[in-house]
Order: C-alpha cells, then sequence, then structure tokens
C-alpha cells in the first residue's frame, strides 16, 4: 500500500469517530447523572474521574508519539500554579483563568518537547522526571514564595460556579479534551505522530519533520496536563500543594501512567475506562491503607504497579484493547460460521 493511500485511509475515519465520540459523551453524562443522584461524596470522586481523564490523555497522546514522560506532574502543577496566582494576585476571573493559566503548561511543554526532541524511549522518561524536584524547588523557593506561599501551600477562593454545576463543567471539559485527541489522531498530524512512534528513522526520511511534531504534541500534552491541573484546583481541592509537581510524592506523575496503560494506552476510550475503573478504587485503597500505615499511599502505589504488570502480561494493549479484540474475534467466529452455511 503507498503512503498516500495510507495517510487516506487514516483520514478517512469520520462514522467512526463520531460514534466512539457519542459513545464517550453518553458515558459522561451517566457518570454525571448517577454521581450526582448518590451525593456529594460521589459527586467529588466524579469530578476527580474527569480531572485524571484529562491528565491521563495529556500523557497518553505523548506515549503514541513514542514519549514516554514521566514528569508530568510538572505540567500539572504549573496549571494548578497559574490558575491560582491569576485568580489570587491579579484578579483574574475563575472562568478566564481556568482556561488561561494552562497557557504556562502549554509553553513549558513547548520548550520541555524541543529540548527532548533529540531524545527516545526512556532517555525522554527520565529527562522529564528529573525536571519535577526542580519545579518543587522553585514553588517553595524563597524567590518565589510571596506568589507561591512556598511550601505552606496556595489556598484558592471558590470557584464562582454554584457546586452543583461543578461536575457537568469538568465533564464537559473533560469531552472537549477527549474531542482535540480524536481529531489529532485522525487528522495528518496523526499520521505524522504514528509514523514517528513506529519508526522515527523512516519517518524522517520521508520527509516528515520529526523535531517539529515532537515539540508540537509535548506543547499540546502540556496544556492538557496543566488544564488538568487547574480544574484539580478550582473544581476540587481549592488548594495547591508544592507536591503537586511529584516530588517527592511521585504519585501525581505516575497515575496518568497506570491509567492509561491499564485502561488501553493508544486509545482516548481505553483511557476513559481505565480511569473510570481504577480512579474511584485508587482513592479507597490510599484511604483506607493511610488510615492502617503511614506509608500507605505509597503501598498504594505497590498494588497498582503490581496490576500493572499483571495486565500487560494478559492484555498488552490493556482492558479496552482485550474488549475489542474479543469482540473481534468473535465477530470472526461468527462470520466463518455463517459463511459455512
Amino acid at each position: 500500500m503507498s503512503m498516500n493511500a495510507d495517510i487516506g485511509k487514516r483520514l478517512k475515519l469520520p462514522g467512526s469517530m463520531y460514534i466512539k465520540a457519542v459513545a464517550v459523551a453518553v458515558a459522561l453524562a451517566i457518570i454525571t447523572a448517577i454521581s450526582t443522584m448518590w451525593g456529594s461524596y460521589p459527586t467529588l470522586v466524579a469530578i476527580t474521574i474527569m480531572v485524571f481523564y484529562v491528565y491521563s490523555l495529556s500523557w497518553s497522546l505523548l506515549a503514541d508519539t513514542g514519549m514516554v514522560s514521566l514528569g508530568q506532574a510538572l505540567f500539572f502543577a504549573l496549571g494548578s500554579y497559574a490558575y491560582g496566582i491569576f485568580v489570587i494576585s491579579y484578579g483574574m476571573n475563575p472562568l478566564v483563568a481556568i482556561f488561561a493559566g494552562p497557557v504556562l503548561g502549554a509553553l513549558a511543554g513547548l520548550v520541555v518537547g524541543f529540548i527532548s526532541s533529540r531524545l527516545r524511549d526512556w532517555y525522554v522518561g527520565i529527562f522529564t522526571f528529573a525536571l519535577t524536584p526542580a519545579g518543587y524547588a522553585l514553588a517553595v523557593s524563597s524567590q518565589l514564595s510571596p506568589w507561591t506561599a512556598g511550601a505552606v501551600g496556595l489556598a484558592v477562593p471558590r470557584f464562582p460556579l454554584p457546586s452543583t454545576a461543578w461536575l457537568p463543567f469538568s465533564a464537559a471539559l473533560a469531552f472537549a479534551a477527549y474531542i482535540v485527541i480524536m481529531l489529532i489522531q485522525n487528522r495528518r498530524i496523526g499520521f505524522a505522530l504514528s509514523a514517528i512512534n513506529d519508526d522515527e528513522t523512516a519517518a524522517g526520511t520521508v520527509g516528515i519533520n520529526t523535531r517539529f511534531y515532537k515539540t508540537i504534541v509535548f506543547g499540546i500534552s502540556g496544556y492538557l496536563a496543566a488544564l488538568a491541573g487547574a480544574m484539580f484546583v478550582a473544581l476540587y481541592t481549592s488548594y495547591i500543594a508544592p507536591d503537586y509537581f511529584g516530588y517527592p510524592d511521585i504519585s501525581y506523575s505516575v497515575w496518568p501512567v497506570f491509567y492509561s496503560m491499564i485502561g488501553g494506552m493508544g486509545s482516548p476510550e481505553g483511557v476513559l475506562l481505565g480511569t473510570v475503573l481504577l480512579d474511584p478504587v485508587e482513592t479507597a485503597i490510599r484511604s483506607w491503607l493511610s488510615s492502617i500505615s503511614v506509608t500507605g499511599g505509597n503501598l498504594a502505589l505497590v498494588i497498582f504497579g503490581l496490576l500493572l504488570v499483571i495486565v500487560l502480561l494478559k492484555a498488552p494493549k490493556g482492558i479496552y484493547g482485550y474488549i475489542v479484540r474479543y469482540i473481534e474475534s468473535r465477530r470472526t467466529k461468527n462470520g466463518g460460521r455463517n459463511g459455512t452455511r
């Protein structure tokens, strides 16, 4: 098959894209409706699902390009702090700040992407992971403490929308992030990113500017991760802590990895499935383990790490990939039976 035909095949997916988009919209609406009916605590859990879905999408987008980031918490925290500083120090409307703050994450993503565009595989992970303690050090430094409040953290005002609207608003943002990922995957940029993931050297030889695309996708990923951070602060915690940088608490860096890989990396629907299944479980496990052990949060990471190993051994493409493969195999068998009649 020629390259032009390959591109055309990838671009010609409007029908399946719309079907998937409707399914995701329905799923988010069901989560919103059920959580609202069950009360305030399920509503808060549902908000974290929306937040970490956006966050996990940001990581999965990079992973689909062959770049494994272990420092997404850098952008998550930048979005949190930018939102808080814009609202508190500059009096910006929170409804504007929740979209303006993540621009800082996008700019940081472009810088990190440009620097790391020559790196491949896990070297990107090592480089990005090394940035998280640097971000933490800046947040607690005396030079920036007038804006960040140092190690104490920053309390932010209540989000101006009625609390009953926080979950629908977060669900709308999650769906918007999903649409962005789908549009990227089903356009020429998606083909370029897929080609880079498959063989970066070969992609370069056919005219794909690998450094440009890797830089751009880091900027998009940085914005989405920062948006998740702003959502987390505005709609859930009303507080910003320096450990959002993923240091010394690495959980903010690894949860999107777990949700994406267990759910189904490479598929935004799989990422949603992983987040919906695992985020409430993670919250419950961390709460229970923390009540019986000082290191409860770290034990939760160990448990999910073991779960990740088990899932990848049984289903390398995650739970969603396993379900899709099972359905396709059943269709093939049924088609073969019908053909023999």
